[in-house]
Order: C-alpha cells, then structure tokens, then sequence
C-alpha cells in the first residue's frame, strides 16, 4: 500500500515500510510546520490500524478518513459549553462534547474550527479517552487516538497521558500533533517516536486547492499566501464569496497596520499597537488572530531576505511589490534580526503573554534597528 497523504516523501516511504512490516510504532508524534499534512497522515494511519487493512476502499477505512468511525478518537483543544466550566463536566459529557467536535470535522476535514476563548485539552478530557481508548473496538480490528494541538495539554493532563503512551493498549494507535514540541514534557516527548514534517511545496498545495475546485489562478494565490500550509489555503478557500473575500481583506489592514509600525511616527505607532491589540467582542480567537499577524510579518520579511539574496521575486507575498522601495534600506542583517525578533513574539502570544506590551516592545526594537542604520 502507498500511503496518499501530501508532501514529505521520505517520512511517507518509512510509515509505509512500517505499515508493510507490521512495526508500526504505539505512540507518535508529529511535528513541524503547521498545515503539513499530519492530520492526514494520522488518519490514514488510524484507518490502517483500525480496519486492520491497508486497502483504500474498505469501508471503515474510509470513515475513518472522514472522522466517522467509532473506533476514532479525535482530541484537539476545546472550550467549555456556554455557561459551563470543564471543571464542572463529567467524563461522559466531556466525551460527548469530543465527539461534537469531530462530528464538526466531518463536513470538511482541512478546516479547523475557531473559538472565541482560550482552547485547551484538560486532564478529564485525557481521562475520558484514556479510558475509552482502553476498551473494546465497537467495530474495527483496533482503535485510534489523535490528539491535534497536543502542546495545549496542561502539565497536569500531560502527566495523566504518560502511561497510556508508554504502554498503548493492545491493538490501539496513538499519535499527537504538535506545532511547538518544545512546549511538552521532555517525558512525552520520550515515550513517543517523533517525525517531523515540512512545509508543502506551493505546487502541492495548488494542486489540492484544484481538486478542491478552485481556478487554476486563485489556487495559484493562494498557495503562494498560505507558504506551504494546507489548512489555511483552505481556509482562504472556504473564506470566498461574491461579495468578497473577509481574510483577504484583513490581510490588507494587516500590511496597513505594519507599515503604520515600521514608518509612522512614534505616537502613531502606539496608537495603532493599542487599538490592534484592545479585546474586541465577537472577533473570535484574538491570540490565534494576533499569531496570524506576527506570522504574516514573519513571511514578508523572509520575502525581503530572499530578495536580498539574489530571489528575484517575492515568493510568499507575490502581490505585495508596490510596498517594496519603503523597505529597500534594510539590509540582510536587519531583516534576519526583524524575523527572529518577531518569531519570539509570536512565541510570547502564543504562551497568552500581554498583547500591548509584548507588540510594544517589539515595534520600538524593529525601530532601533531601522535607527542603527542611519547613524
């Protein structure tokens, strides 16, 4: 059997090597870049062991694939019901609701779904699918657990997850995603044999975008802004309509908001920091949105340095060419600084670190920079 998820070759040749040798490992990780295909890639392994076959058109395979089995535990961060606490939740709702939120997935397996509050998987959330994990499949050969955003465990279901990992139960499959590693345990990370991805390259991602039933053009676009992750150049998918596209829109008042940042004045600099950052009511996951910016930052940026280096065009950003003589006097220096100080204040968001203070401080250090190069 060939496995048929996208990208990453060589991590695909030793999933199938292993699959044919029956040495499939009890518990994994997968890590790397976001949008590289390990959700699919664990659902494909989950239909294996589940179906105990490697045939794509077996029936329980293929539910699999789209999150309909009942052997499929998928986990990923949540939050508590309106009016209710986790806390407050018995293991057999806190199951429920993890089979609410993969029914949700069932309609279009690359999108993920937005919450307006701080998601997270808690210890009775782990407990409740330790334990279902631990009993009989209802109707496959085994049973699968996929733990998606497995760095939002905290260290108290962490440590409740230990065991299970050491020792799965017989005839069961358990494989977490993770984006930031570095955020579990040294003790998970050693009970779990670990595969990192990499990003898609933007023709795969058109490709898919295509079958998906984009025109050529746009998938072409957006491929080129998702920079190699699949799940948000379907989102950018999902996102269009006659009216318009609302992501796309915001990506323009991003761009506005940076150059506000890079080259207006220090008060409107400040300003700008404290109405981007102030908590606004129905906008969904502000930390999640803010990352986003940061991230968006990151590829430009990286865009200059490519230019710098001798690309002779922009490679994630194509559309962005009018904005490039305000930033011509950065060198490569300034540039590789301006990413490493920004993927650091990604990091900070990302850990809920205060949003003013932390773009503050990150503004007044880009315009330092800027500063040294003049003096």
């Amino acid at each position: 059997m060939q496995l048929n998820f996208p990208g990453n070759p060589r991590l695909k040749a030793l999933l199938e090597l292993a699959l044919q040798n029956g040495s499939l490992a009890g518990s994994y990780l997968f890590e790397g870049s976001p949008g590289s295909g390990q959700e699919l890639a664990a659902l494909e392994l989950a239909a294996c062991r589940i179906s105990g076959s490697m045939a794509r058109d077996d029936d329980q395979f293929q539910r699999v694939l789209r999150f309909a089995h009942p052997d499929l535990l998928f986990v990923q961060p949540m939050v508590a019901p309106t009016g209710k606490s986790f806390g407050a939740m018995n293991e057999e709702e806190l199951l429920g609701l993890i089979r609410e939120y993969q029914g949700r997935k069932q309609k279009d397996p690359l999108l993920q779904p937005a919450f307006s509050g701080k998601p997270h998987i808690s210890i009775k959330a782990v407990r409740a699918v330790r334990k279902e994990l631990s009993s009989q499949p209802f109707e496959g050969e085994g049973r699968a657990l996929i733990i998606r955003g497995a760095d939002t465990l905290d260290a108290a279901a962490q440590d409740a997850l230990l065991k299970t990992l050491e020792e799965p139960p017989p005839g069961s499959l358990i494989i977490l995603i993770s984006y930031r590693p570095e955020a579990l345990r040294p003790t998970i990370l050693s009970r779990c044999q670990r595969l990192p991805f990499e990003a898609l390259e933007k023709e795969t991602v058109e490709g898919i975008l295509r079958e998906r039933g984009l025109a050529e053009e746009r998938a072409r676009f957006f491929a080129s802004l998702s920079a190699g992750d699949l799940e948000e150049a379907a989102k950018l998918q999902a996102s269009e309509s006659e009216d318009g596209n609302p992501l796309l829109e915001r990506r323009k008042e991003w761009f506005r908001f940076l150059d506000c940042c890079e080259f207006g004045t220090e008060v409107e600099m400040m300003d700008a920091v404290q109405d981007f950052t102030r908590t606004k009511a129905g906008q969904g996951n502000l930390t999640q949105s803010r990352a986003d910016f940061l991230s968006l930052a990151i590829d430009w940026y990286r865009d200059l340095l490519g230019l710098r280096g001798g690309e002779s065009s922009l490679r994630v950003h194509v559309d962005q060419e009018d904005r490039l003589p305000r930033y011509e006097n950065l060198d490569a220096g300034a540039l590789a600084d301006r990413i490493q100080s920004v993927e650091k204040a990604r990091d900070q968001i990302l850990r809920y670190a205060n949003a003013n203070l932390t773009f503050l401080a990150l503004f007044f250090r880009l315009r330092s920079i800027r500063s040294s190069l003049h003096a």
